[in-house]
C-alpha cells in the first residue's frame, strides 16, 4: 500500500512539474506583451541615444577643426561626451538583444520593469549633477583667465549634454511608469481564475 501511495505521489509531482514547465515555456499573452513592450522600449532608448551620440560626434569633430576659442572646446567636449554615450547605447542594445519576452516569468518581468524605472531616475539625478558640474566649470573661468575659453567651452557643453540627458531620462521614466505600471497592476491583481494576487514588489 505504501509503495502504491509513493508511486501515485511521484506521478502527481511529475505531472505538476510538467504543468509548471509548460506555463513557463508559454507565458500568458498579457505577460508576454508586458515584457515585449519593455524590451522594445529599451531598444528604442539605445537607438535614440546612439543616433544622438553619432550626430554629436560627427558635427563636433568637423566643427572643432573649423572654430577657435570657446567654440572649439565646446565641440571637442561634445565629441568626448558622446563617445561615452555611444558606448552606453551600444552596451544597452547588445543587452536588449539577449532578452526574450517568452522566457520571462511574472516575477522576472516585474523586476525588470521596476529596475528600468530606478535606473532612469538614478540617471536623472546624475544628469542634474552634470549640469551643476558644467556650471561650476563656467564659474571657475572668472578666476582662471588663462583657461577661460576652455572652461567656458567645456562647461557649456556639459550643461547642454546634461540637460538633454535629463529630459531624455525623465521623459522615458514617465513613459515606462504610465504605460508599464498599468500593465503591471493588471498582471498582479488578476490570477488565472480572476482571483486577486498581492505581491510585495516595493
Amino acid at each position: 500500500m505504501n509503495l502504491l501511495r509513493k508511486l501515485v505521489s511521484t506521478a502527481g509531482f511529475v505531472l505538476l512539474g510538467g504543468a509548471v514547465m509548460a506555463q513557463r515555456a508559454t507565458p500568458p499573452a498579457d505577460l508576454r506583451d508586458f515584457s515585449e513592450q519593455r524590451i522594445r522600449h529599451q531598444k528604442t532608448l539605445g537607438l535614440a541615444l546612439g543616433s544622438f551620440a553619432l550626430a554629436n560626434i560627427a558635427v563636433g569633430a568637423v566643427a572643432a577643426g573649423q572654430t577657435s576659442g570657446e567654440a572649439k572646446y565646446f565641440h571637442k567636449m561634445n565629441v568626448y561626451w558622446n563617445l561615452v554615450n555611444l558606448g552606453i547605447a551600444g552596451a544597452g542594445l547588445l543587452g536588449s538583444r539577449k532578452k526574450r519576452a517568452d522566457a520571462e516569468t511574472l516575477a522576472d518581468a516585474v523586476r525588470q520593469h521596476e529596475n528600468m524605472k530606478q535606473i532612469l531616475l538614478l540617471n536623472a539625478g546624475l544628469d542634474v549633477a552634470y549640469v551643476l558640474g558644467g556650471s561650476y566649470l563656467r564659474e571657475r573661468a572668472a578666476s582662471h583667465p588663462d583657461k577661460a575659453d576652455q572652461l567656458h567651452g567645456y562647461g557649456t557643453s556639459i550643461i547642454a549634454q546634461g540637460g538633454f540627458l535629463l529630459a531624455f531620462d525623465l521623459v522615458n521614466y514617465f513613459i515606462f511608469k504610465n504605460r508599464g505600471d498599468k500593465q503591471e497592476r493588471l498582471l498582479l491583481s488578476a490570477g488565472a481564475n480572476g482571483l486577486g494576487v498581492v505581491l510585495p514588489i516595493r
